[in-house]
Formats: structure tokens, sequence, C-alpha cells
């Protein structure tokens, strides 16, 4: 009789054995599979723990070593926990002194960004009550929004200012200047203004300076037309018409020059990008003119159009160079206009 009760009795243990290996394998399957993703190298370790734990089970087992597994993989799962947690806590403070130093920033650039400011204060307070990595995840994302509204609005502050400083700076000057008690004599050289000669100079001064300087061409349409037709000096009342213009348009400081027959240049000493330049000089430029010119006991209302282009004089190794491209510039110019 005992003999038979104890074959029933290993059976029954066994099959207990196998139910209790059966759960252990699935819970930490379950672990494994569904734990908190934190720190990568150390989640990566907890997996390689649990699959270890879950090979130690394919051995044979009584329950009471079963329980010995599980036992070592609660203690494998609650240390993971816990550098999973000193993760999120490092991860949470090094965000909110982002948050903290970008908000002082924002803060300080200006009274316009008020509402990003208070968009950064809100995400600073729910991340002190986060909890769990979904939270951090989802302020992260958050956070990322705000900082791209910081930069354009930046960009924007920062472009708006820049167009502010030129315009008064260029008001400053003319006022400066029309206050001046005498207009300065005007050097020799070419008619009306300096001469190529004194434009070469001044260029190559520029470029040993390495001065941020730029070269804008001005090309008049339709010079040699009107002095083919009404003579050379029609043709040099519109040239010395334009050239006011471009003396009134522009800095005091800046220098018109007389390049060619029909053509201009002015040299602009700018901080500013060689777009923000051409914006300028195309400004000037694109003003329709119309010129009242005296022939004989005549006269004529012309109108005075012209084309531009604009060269960075410091990006040019040489003077022989950039007068290459001047000439290239004007002769592009001419035959457009033409």
């Amino acid at each position: 009789m005992f003999i038979s009760l104890k074959r029933y009795l290993v059976g029954a243990d066994y099959e207990l054995a196998e139910s209790a290996r059966r759960m252990a394998r699935l819970l930490l399957e379950a672990v494994r599979l569904h734990a908190v993703v934190g720190d990568p190298s150390e989640h990566k370790k907890f997996q390689k723990d649990i699959a270890r734990l879950e090979a130690e089970l394919d051995r044979e087992f009584t329950p009471s070593q079963v329980l010995v597994v599980a036992g070592a993989a609660a203690k494998t799962l609650e240390d993971y926990s816990q550098r999973t947690m000193r993760y999120v806590r490092m991860q949470s403070a090094e965000l909110q002194g982002m948050l903290a130093m970008l908000t002082e920033t924002v803060a300080a650039i200006s009274a316009a960004s008020d509402r990003t400011v208070t968009r950064l204060q809100n995400i600073e307070k729910q991340l002190e009550r986060a909890s769990m990595l979904e939270d951090i995840r989802s302020l992260k994302a958050r956070l990322a929004e705000c900082l791209v509204s910081v930069r354009e609005e930046a960009r924007r502050q920062r472009e708006e200012m820049a167009r502010t400083v030129t315009e008064l700076r260029n008001e400053i000057l003319r006022a400066q200047q029309r206050q001046a008690p005498a207009a300065a004599p005007k050097p020799a050289g070419a008619p009306g203004g300096l001469s190529r000669a004194d434009a070469e100079e001044a260029l190559a001064r520029a470029l040993e300076e390495r001065a941020h300087a730029y070269a804008a061409v001005f090309v008049i349409e339709r010079i040699e037309l009107v002095s083919g037709r009404f003579g050379a000096q029609a043709g040099e009342q519109l040239v010395q018409f334009f050239r006011h213009h471009l003396a009134e348009g522009l800095l005091s400081s800046d220098r018109v020059y007389r390049w060619g027959a029909g053509s201009l240049l002015v040299l602009m000493e700018r901080s500013c990008s060689l777009e923000q330049v051409r914006e300028e000089a195309q400004r000037v430029a694109s003003v329709r003119l119309e010129k009242t010119i005296q022939i004989g006991t005549r006269t004529a209302l012309l109108p005075v159009t012209s084309r531009c282009a604009v060269i960075p004089v410091f990006q040019y190794p040489s003077l022989r160079l950039l007068i290459e491209e001047i000439e290239a510039a004007v002769a592009r110019r001419g035959a457009a206009a033409c």
C-alpha cells in the first residue's frame, strides 16, 4: 500500500514542479518583454539576466528549486527597477535644469516671448510631478515644440532688429548730412564725381584692410541710345541725375564712383549678409525716375532706370579678379538692358 501511495505522490510532485516551472517561465518572459526601458545599457543587462534565469528552468527542478529561481528573478527585477528610477530622476533633474536655464534666457530676450515663457514654466511644473518615464517622454516632445517656437521668435526678432538698426542708421546719417554747414568739395577726376581710378584705389584699400565691404554696380539703361539720339551731353545729364539719386538713397559714407560710360559703382561697408545688401541696393535701383533734360532750345522728359549687381569684395583674393568680376557684371547688366 505504501509503495502504491509513494508512486502517486511522486507523480504529484512532478506535476507540481512542472506547473510551477511553466508558471515561472511565463512570468519571466512577461517581465523580460514588458520591462520599462530607461538606460539602454541597463535594460540590455537586465534582459540577459532574465534570459539566464529562464535557461536555469530547463534543468530538472523540484518545486522548492523553482521558488529559488523566482526569488532570484524578483531580486533582479527589484534591482533593475531601482536603477531605472534613479535614471528617471537623473533625467528629470537634467530636464529641470535645462528648462530653468531656457526659461531665464527666453525671459531675458524680449517681453514679446511671455507666452513661450509661460508654456515652459508649465512644463517645468509638470516635470516636477512626473514619476513615470512615459511622462518625461511626453514632456520632452512638448519641450521640443517650445524650442521650435523660441528659434522662430529669435530669428524674427533678429531680422526685425537688423532692419530697424539699418533704417535708423540711414536716417541719422541723412539727417547729419542735411544739417552739415557745407558740402565737402568733390575730388578731382571724372565729371561730377569720383573716377574709375579712384574706385580701383578704394577697392584695393578695402582688400588690403580686409574690410567687410560690397561693390554695388549700377548700370543705367538706354544711355547709349540717349547719347546717340540727343548727344553725349544728354546722356551725361542722366548719369549725374542717377548718381545724385544713389547718394541720397544710400548712406552718406557710401562713395559713388563713375565706372564706365553708363555705369556707377558704390563701395558699401556693411556687417550684414549679401542678401540684405542686395535688397538695399535693389530698393534704390528699382525706383522709377524721370529726368527733364535740355537739348538746345528744347526739353525732353526721359525715364531713368537701372540694373544692379552686388559683389562681396572680401571674397576675392586679388584686385585683378575682383575687377574682372565687376566688368563681367557690368557687361551682363548692359546686355540685359539692351
